[in-house]
């Protein structure tokens, strides 16, 4: 079997990643086991992920204009005088999925380890690939029975993060949907039906949702009540999960935050002004929330000080999340700008003028952020400098929305509500194909899938034709092919490095890892931080500076420290 691994690039943030595989290939041969893998294989023919079906937004044969496919649709159960309020997209990096697609001419059915059996347990790995085995029988049988011979049937494996999307209803109801397949995993109603529900967030363990003035914590596997709290005050949008706390921003500007682990029994919180308008964005060091006020209020998630360390002060009303990458924020802002906030620092590095408000959250692809004001007009900056990319000297107009982007094309909403295919690089228009009945549109800025919900509240997913597998925006995955018969291999079947042997020759080696072996680096100093970690450590506001040793009357740590509170 031939797969493709995915590996985070080493010096990535998040420690707890260790290895993920994204491994495609043919299934092999397989013993056939019983007979209830053929019966499945009948009662899941109608699977709803098979993507040639026509329902809700649009069809194949329209979207196939744009380079387009439907990968799958949904039911949410809701229709036209309810529907989604909120919805909120998790890759969960550290655990992964793996899917089975089986393709036979235009036919094409999708399912994963975690669809229900027949006596509705999950298949799990080995009984996922038996099943596609003998669906693979079923329908070999179905086109040699009308007649049509020597059809290749191809089964395509793959392993990804498990990536879920969570959307929470009018009527109180939060669902978490497998992004790459359709499948509801499960449905629970939270709080009371004629109560306002606020919005959803979740990460790897929890989900939140809110309604009323109450928060909601749920588990990610099961979507059973794990506690519940009432807020401060009224609610005025979606709450964020972060590692350890749950923000939710109130309508008087506070900021609130409820530790995971006391369950809801206590909270603390972010006094700001304004009102809060749209949900927090958590990084590893900082939360982050915007107010009517213009501010972009920034905090400390962790550590004895609590408050706003620092805020950007704009000249209008902050109505979207900011865009993070790379210790930058990217904010927008009503007065017309697009300001590059260094996260650390508490500076404003650059700032950008597009002539009129704008409205939506910033969308940063790469090494550029791609903004739309409320004159339908789209720029492209880059994040380093602040300035129009080389042939975006003038806007691209008549963009409405952003709706997803590949590798090199962006999906975008134009302003008469068409579809339209835009290049990344240079800006081009390739393709404007017409859909109906969109209600509402999940930017996607974790992969290429495009996420749209009718009036008839279907969730239809959407793909490029040439992308089967999804693609993500992540730079921290690297793909490495793992092939056992290529003697050059340094990675195990699981994507593992392969411990190097030591030589027998070498009187001096240690046994167990090679890496111990090695001497330690120049920055490997087992004694305390180098030089430059000490200037860096002085112009951090999250941590503590570096005294000179002979300076006596050099200022303490705290007095440079933003996040200090008087």
């Amino acid at each position: 079997m031939h797969r493709q691994i995915f590996k985070r690039k080493q010096g990535t943030k998040n420690s707890e990643f260790r290895s993920m595989r994204f491994s495609i290939g043919k299934c092999g041969l397989l013993t056939r086991s019983a007979g209830c893998l053929l019966a499945a294989a009948m009662v899941l023919v109608g699977f709803q992920g098979t993507g040639f079906a026509n329902d809700g937004l649009t069809s194949n044969a329209i979207i196939h204009r744009a380079g387009l496919t439907i990968e799958w649709f949904t039911h949410t159960g809701v229709g036209a005088p309810g529907g989604l309020t909120d919805w909120h997209i998790n890759v969960n990096e550290n655990k992964s999925t793996t899917y089975f697609t089986i393709k036979a001419g235009k036919y094409r059915e999708k399912f994963s380890q975690n669809t229900l059996s027949p006596f509705g347990v999950p298949y799990g790995v080995e009984g996922a690939r038996e099943y596609a085995i003998v669906r693979s029988d079923v329908l070999k049988a179905e086109f040699e029975n009308d007649g049509i011979k020597d059809v290749k049937i191809e089964v395509q494996e793959y392993t990804l993060p498990e990536t879920t999307v969570y959307t929470l209803t009018s009527g109180a109801i939060v669902q978490a949907i497998d992004a790459d397949t359709g499948e509801v995993k499960w449905s629970t109603l939270v709080g009371d039906p004629a109560l306002p529900s606020i919005g959803v967030g979740s990460n790897n363990e929890f989900v939140a949702a809110v309604n009323g003035s109450t928060l909601y914590c749920l588990d990610t596997k099961n979507g059973k009540l794990k506690w519940s709290a009432k807020c401060r005050y009224a609610v005025s949008s979606s709450p964020t999960v972060a590692v350890e706390s749950i923000y939710v921003p109130l309508i008087n500007g506070t900021l609130e935050t409820f530790a995971l682990d006391e369950k809801g029994l206590n909270s603390y919180a972010y006094i700001s002004k304004g009102r809060g308008t749209s949900r927090a964005v958590a990084t590893e060091k900082t939360v982050a929330w915007p107010t009517s006020q213009g501010n972009l209020n920034v905090a400390a998630q962790f550590g004895e000080k609590r408050g706003v360390a620092y805020q950007l002060r704009s000249n209008d009303a902050i109505v979207s999340p900011p865009a993070y990458a790379d210790g930058m924020f990217f904010v927008a802002s009503l007065d017309g700008f697009l300001y590059a906030v260094d996260e650390e620092r508490g500076v404003v590095v650059w700032q950008f003028s597009t002539g009129h408000a704008i409205a939506q959250a910033p969308v940063v692809l790469g090494d550029f952020v791609f903004v739309i004001n409320e004159k339908r007009e789209m720029f492209k900056i880059g994040t380093k400098s602040g300035l129009e990319a080389p042939g975006w000297e003038n806007p691209r107009n008549d963009v409405d929305r952003f709706i997803a982007a590949g590798k090199e094309n962006m999906y975008l909403v134009d302003r008469f509500g068409n579809l339209m295919v835009m290049s990344q690089d240079a800006g081009a228009t390739l393709s404007t194909v017409r859909i109906g009945g969109v209600k509402s549109i999940l930017p996607n800025l974790e992969n290429d899938r495009l996420y749209m919900v009718s009036d008839r509240g279907t969730i239809q997913c959407i793909r490029e034709i040439a992308s089967p597998i999804p693609h993500f925006h992540s730079n921290e995955f690297l793909a490495v092919k793992f092939d056992p018969a290529d003697p050059d291999n340094k990675l195990d079947a699981s994507g593992q490095p392969i411990p190097e042997k030591p030589d027998p020759d070498d009187p001096f080696a240690l046994p167990g890892n090679p890496d111990t072996n090695k001497p330690p680096a120049a920055d490997d100093n087992p004694f305390g931080s180098n030089k430059q970690d000490a200037i860096d450590d002085a112009n951090n506001p999250f941590g503590g500076g570096a005294k000179k040793a002979d300076d006596s009357s050099s200022k303490s740590d705290d007095d440079d420290d933003p996040f200090k509170t008087d």
